[in-house]
């Protein structure tokens, strides 16, 4: 039994280590508001123009809340990059009742007859980690945009 204990607490060790590991560095060191914006920085290099909207005093979150907030930005505006023939990004969080949405919209050819790929599914399924709602529809007037209603709390 005491094996097994001890088996046991290494593996938890081991997989703790393997997610501070997974968690961004920007985000850890910076925060989720300047890690966005860093985030939508980094994309000038591929020709995007990306703008940010990230105010402070946003209601606290879990570090869980915050990766998934931070990965669907990121994988939204990667999929911009690659697919939409966008030339200009919007990353926005707001505050909402009891707790935050982040939108991701850009301005490139939408969504078509395109099947849902790995990057939306991976989106879709680090929301129902946290218990948040994803939305992926066309922009208004063209384009994507990538919605996430995360609850606040700590």
């Amino acid at each position: 039994m005491a094996q097994a204990q001890e088996a046991t607490r290494a593996g938890l060790d081991e997989i703790r280590f393997i997610a501070r590991r997974l968690r961004p560095g920007v985000l850890e060191e910076l925060g989720l508001g300047s890690a966005l914006r860093s985030l939508a920085g980094e994309f000038s290099a591929y020709g995007l123009t990306v703008r940010h909207h990230v105010p402070g005093g946003l209601p606290p979150l879990t570090e869980e809340s915050e990766l998934v907030l931070y990965r669907v930005a990121q994988e939204g505006l990667t999929n911009t990059a690659r697919h939409a023939a966008a030339d200009h990004a919007e990353v926005r969080l707001q505050q909402i009742d009891g707790g935050v949405e982040l939108l991701v919209r850009d301005n490139g050819r939408g969504l078509g007859e395109a099947t849902e790929g790995a990057g939306i599914r991976g989106m879709r399924e680090r929301a129902l980690l946290i218990g948040a709602e994803l939305t992926v529809a066309g922009a208004p007037g063209g384009g994507t945009d990538v919605r996430l209603r995360v609850g606040g709390h700590r």
